[in-house]
């Protein structure tokens, strides 16, 4: 009897030895004194590992691949861990991922580059380390094949621990990850002079668009209010005002109002609005908008993303406005399909201002 409790003792003892450590036990909640520090990162020690099906591997290539990567950027890199540094940035690439246990909380899962639950291929992990503790961030980069052995044999080759880390290297050369650190450590001085600069490449200044809402500042705003006269990014801009709180509202608004403003622009501005006065509650923006809203040569689309915009600024001052435009658009015979998301959108925005208030009522 003791012998067999002797034995699932050890065999407990020896499971919660093994157990893969799960990631969100690991994290740190920052600080405000170690987000402002984050702000002024400048130098970076790369700490990298290589594992394949074979053990341990040299990981000097992927050392090299992400310092470079930051260094484009503008970070400073340091050689060693003894030299002076900021944060350490840690990669972990694997020929197969191991089990990562439970995700994480809010809405990292959804941002880009969070690690997958259900990918079990080559992938890097990346995360940075402050103050000897690990960081929230997590960033994930993979391959296009799940399987290494699979792509190694088709590809006539014989090492699947090498070919992995090779396409591995070829995904951090190509992977948007220090922009996406940049934002994450709020770094909106970097982000707005590279997406100001002539030399960036459009694809970048993409990248730090759909980012801006990490870096809602002075900074920003003013990086994306130059950006707006750049016809080919004038929309994403103009999507990304959204985030930048009451500060842009002007802006926004002498996009609304200008005539020569295409009407996606338009729109786009609208949507920007509603956005801000959801989350600022301001109820300013309304008056000009129930303007328009009735204005003669208002476009569909643009009148509909007023309608939606209204709605997402309860207030009783929009109910009649509302009303009049739903008497309207459901009389109408127009069958055009963006009439009929009108007539949704008014009964929509109305009831979320005065739930008893449908038009049909």
């Amino acid at each position: 009897m003791w012998v067999i409790l002797s034995w699932v003792v050890s065999l407990v003892v020896l499971g919660t030895c093994c157990m893969p450590e799960q990631v969100s036990a690991r994290r740190m909640s920052l600080n405000p004194q170690q987000k402002a520090r984050l702000q002024h990162v400048e130098k970076i020690f790369v700490s990298a590992l290589a594992v394949t099906e074979n053990g341990l591997v040299d990981a000097t290539s992927v050392r090299q691949v992400v310092s470079r990567q930051l260094s484009a950027i503008g970070f400073t890199m340091v050689a060693a861990p003894t030299e002076a540094h900021d944060v350490t940035l840690k990669v972990k690439c694997e020929e197969r991922k191991t089990w990562e246990g439970i995700k994480r909380t809010n809405d990292q899962v959804y941002r880009p580059g969070a690690p997958s639950r259900i990918w079990k291929g080559p992938a890097c992990q990346l995360r940075y380390i402050l103050d000897d503790q690990q960081g929230p961030w997590h960033y994930e980069v993979r391959t296009t094949f799940d399987n290494a052995w699979e792509a190694t044999r088709a590809s006539r080759e014989t090492d699947s621990g090498q070919f992995a880390l090779r396409h591995l290297c070829q995904a951090l050369e190509n992977s948007t990850f220090p922009l996406a650190l940049a934002a994450e450590w709020q770094q909106s001085h970097r982000l707005a002079s590279l997406l100001t600069a002539s030399t960036t490449d459009t694809a970048t200044k993409l990248t730090i668009l759909s980012l801006a809402d990490h870096a809602p500042d002075d900074i920003m705003l003013r990086a994306l209010q130059d950006t707006l006269t750049r016809t080919n990014l004038t929309l994403p801009a103009t999507v990304a005002l959204g985030h930048m709180g009451e500060p842009a509202i002007p802006t926004l608004m002498k996009l609304l109002s200008d005539n020569a403003s295409p009407v996606d622009i338009q729109a786009a501005a609208v949507e920007a609005l509603g956005e801000i006065g959801a989350h600022s509650g301001n109820v300013e923006i309304l008056p000009p908008l129930l303007t328009m809203m009735h204005a003669p040569d208002v476009h569909l689309h643009v009148q509909t993303e007023i309608v939606k915009a209204v709605g997402k600024i309860p207030d009783q001052r929009s109910v009649e406005p509302l009303q009049q435009l739903g008497l309207k658009a459901w009389t109408s015979s127009s069958t055009d399909p963006e009439m009929q998301e009108l007539r949704e959108a008014i009964d929509w925005s109305l009831w979320q201002i005065t739930p008893g208030a449908h038009t049909d009522e």
